[in-house]
């Protein structure tokens, strides 16, 4: 394990000693080696192996109302240092794996959490709504966003609503690439059966950072999901709809609506399902997410999504078929383990243009409940004209752990 993330346990491990003689504070710690390569036309393959670590206390203080949590998160990379393009370390010849080196405060919050109906977290934290297609804490990458915010929540029998100001987001890698923001995010849920669930939404952001005010929105939408058994299968679907303008900081004038809808059905650890996304472009302008979980939305190679980015000008068309099979097994050293395997078929949605397909697969094992192995792998082929994305491949293998 890296000397810099040996030194932050053992400052955890002696932190939570000091803790437990006075409060029941739960020690945060999740680990993860990963190894990632990237094949791409046009660029020199890139490699690399890096350890990441989160460490941290959530500690009771004051009475059972309050908790107080700070978490760190380190990066060291043990070899391909050399072999990649980063933020911090540009080399444009080469194909970009954006895990450089770094150590931050990833997380440090304030929860009041009463008994009633209302509670409230200040400070920097994970915020996660509707899957992360507009608001979430990405963390893919080895740097996990996180936001300074204040969230005010309320929930009652059916009904759950959340009010955010949102004053950064903490993107990574590091601290070289936060976005200060003046947001409102407000958001609505009634929860009368697990067969349907609908909530509403209006995220209104206002991207102050220079140079990234045309990610400022409004954004106002709608989410239908849910689940139910029917003759020894269960039916699932998840639908949403939302409109997007211009709003805050922007300069230039958009006004785009996006649509995602999936249905599914599954039995006995098989699971198949149908998607269609659509995101809308006018050829100059299309669907901003500065505040969501970009990664996977579009495929796994992050073509088209990641980084807080937009959708290509002229907006985006992914139809998908995701096929899954998993198991808890018997076994003394393997508690469970699934298998992916994503297609993916992307078109412009202004112009109708092809813009390749994408093939995504993951092999998961879970060890104990604490420890997973995974293999991923994504593989974008293009249209191959001179306008379009190139070809690349990137593959993961990683080891995880979680207390």
């Amino acid at each position: 394990m890296p000397i810099l993330s040996t030194i932050i346990l053992a400052a955890g491990a002696g932190a939570l000693a000091a803790a437990d003689a006075a409060s029941p504070a739960e020690l945060l710690l999740d680990i993860r080696a990963r190894y990632q390569g990237v094949e791409q036309t046009g660029k020199r393959d890139a490699n690399a192996f890096t350890v990441r670590t989160r460490i941290g206390l959530d500690v009771p203080i004051a009475d059972s109302r309050f908790s107080l949590l700070a978490e760190l998160e380190n990066n060291v990379t043990l070899s391909g240092d050399d072999e990649r393009n980063t933020s911090l370390k540009p080399k444009g010849d080469y194909a970009t794996i954006n895990d450089p080196d770094f150590t931050e405060l990833n997380r440090l919050q304030l929860t009041w959490d009463p008994e009633g109906p209302f509670s409230a977290v200040a400070g920097r934290q994970y915020l996660g709504f509707d899957s992360g297609r507009f608001i979430g804490s990405p963390g893919w990458g080895q740097d996990k966003n996180s936001h300074d915010a204040v969230r005010f929540n309320y929930a009652e029998g059916d009904f759950t609503a959340s009010y955010v100001y949102h004053w950064q987001v903490n993107r990574g890698p590091g601290e070289d690439f936060d976005w200060a923001s003046d947001s409102h995010l407000l958001r609505a849920t009634l929860a009368p059966s697990g067969a349907f669930q609908v909530s509403g939404f209006a995220y209104l952001i206002d991207i102050t950072e220079a140079g990234r005010e045309n990610r400022s929105n409004s954004t106002w939408g709608v989410r239908a999901n849910g689940s139910a058994p029917m003759n020894g299968f269960d039916l699932a679907y998840d639908l949403i709809w939302a409109t997007q303008n211009d709003y805050g900081s922007a300069t230039a004038d958009f006004s785009n609506n996006l649509f995602n809808g999936e249905v599914s059905v599954a039995r006995d650890g098989a699971r198949l399902a149908l998607g269609y996304d659509v995101l809308e472009g006018d050829g100059s302008t299309s669907i901003v997410n500065p505040l969501a979980s970009n990664h996977g939305f579009a495929g796994w190679a992050d073509v088209f999504a990641g980084g807080g980015r937009a959708a290509p000008a002229d907006g985006l068309e992914d139809f998908h078929v995701h096929a899954r099979y998993g198991q808890r097994t018997e076994q003394s050293f393997l508690q469970g383990w699934s298998v992916d395997l994503i297609w993916r078929d992307f078109e412009a949605e202004n112009t109708g243009a092809d813009l390749g397909e994408e093939w995504d697969g993951r092999l998961s094992l879970n060890f104990t409940d604490q420890v997973g192995l995974g293999l991923k792998f994504a593989d974008y082929d293009g249209p191959d004209t001179p306008t379009a994305p190139a070809d690349r491949r990137k593959t993961w293998l990683y080891l995880t752990y979680v207390r």
